[in-house]
């Protein structure tokens, strides 16, 4: 049974170039580069309700595993046999790729609750987690311990009925949570921690800020023509792009310790996100106003 959990020589007969290449094509929706480019345009222009709840359920269980890598220090597959050099010197267990598209999709799927997109969303989510396999980036054990665990928050964050309470209550309460959480990883984390802990904690801060002023002045809707919407997502997509050459610049010249920065970039991230490109688009008559849309999980895409 170990040798089946941990010996990956038979993805080696697998493999070829066209497959290699669906292979890397999966595992890049597993990536930040895409995660992080894909909810802010969904955030806009499908369902704000959605993809706030994505966006803090993804933070929570990239958290999760990073710590938990930092725990176990299980090694990935022998360098020789990896096709995915991205990875650096991080460890392996759980797979974060298989976590995360476990958590991603399968609450999309949960939200939109529609069979046909069931199906889609459970087939990318596998398609991620073999592609880990097949580029020998993990291996069996990763892949399952990250999956069971994604499976694990999905089902805990399924029971949280009143995701009003992020919009609604004190404002204090998530910002001291993140602190709070931030403050306890970097003290008590198993050797350095990794610096998007401060990131997904400045993240956290920045969304839950970011919407509750949002909804206080702007309560921004979809409520428009679909051309209006795919060209919210254009624009809000370069805008993303300017953003990261912006905070790359920022952070180049402010100078400071990198905790602090990843915390700050972290912060303007979520606002840019959840306030200030959401105002932009409505201003361009992009996006409607003044349409609230509650934070509730009856919430269906384009509702």
């Amino acid at each position: 049974m170990l040798e089946l959990l941990h010996n990956m020589d038979w993805v080696l007969p697998l493999r070829s170039p066209a497959l290699t290449q669906v292979a890397n094509g999966f595992t890049w929706l597993g990536y930040a580069t895409f995660i992080l480019f894909a909810l802010p345009i969904g955030y806009w222009v499908w369902n704000k309700g959605t993809f706030f709840r994505l966006l803090v359920l993804i933070a929570v269980t990239a958290w999760l595993n990073a710590l938990l890598k930092d725990i176990f220090q299980d090694p990935r597959p022998p360098l020789e046999l990896r096709l995915d050099d991205r990875v650096g010197d991080s460890y392996g267990l759980p797979s974060g790729h298989a976590q995360i598209a476990v958590v991603m999709w399968l609450w999309l799927a949960y939200e939109v609750r529609r069979a046909w997109f069931w199906v889609v969303c459970a087939l990318i989510c596998l398609g991620v987690c073999l592609s880990r396999l097949y580029l020998a980036a993990h291996d069996v054990e990763d892949v399952l311990v990250g999956a069971l665990l994604g499976g694990a928050t999905l089902l805990l964050f399924a029971r949280v009925k009143d995701w009003a309470f992020w919009r609604e209550a004190n404002l204090g309460w998530p910002l001291g949570a993140a602190l709070l959480v931030t403050a306890a990883s970097l003290a008590l984390w198993p050797g350095q921690a990794p610096d998007y802990v401060p990131l997904l904690a400045g993240q956290l801060v920045g969304v839950s800020l970011g919407l509750r002023l949002e909804q206080r002045t702007l309560g921004f809707g979809i409520a428009v023509p679909a051309w209006r919407r795919l060209l919210a997502g254009v624009l809000g997509a370069v805008g993303f792009v300017l953003l990261q050459k912006l905070l790359k610049l920022l952070g180049a010249n402010l100078e400071l310790p990198p905790l602090y920065w990843q915390g700050l970039r972290g912060l303007l991230m979520g606002l840019f996100v959840t306030l200030l490109m959401p105002w932009l688009l409505v201003k361009a008559r992009l996006l409607s106003a003044r349409q609230r849309e509650p934070v509730a999980v009856a919430d269906v895409a384009g509702a």
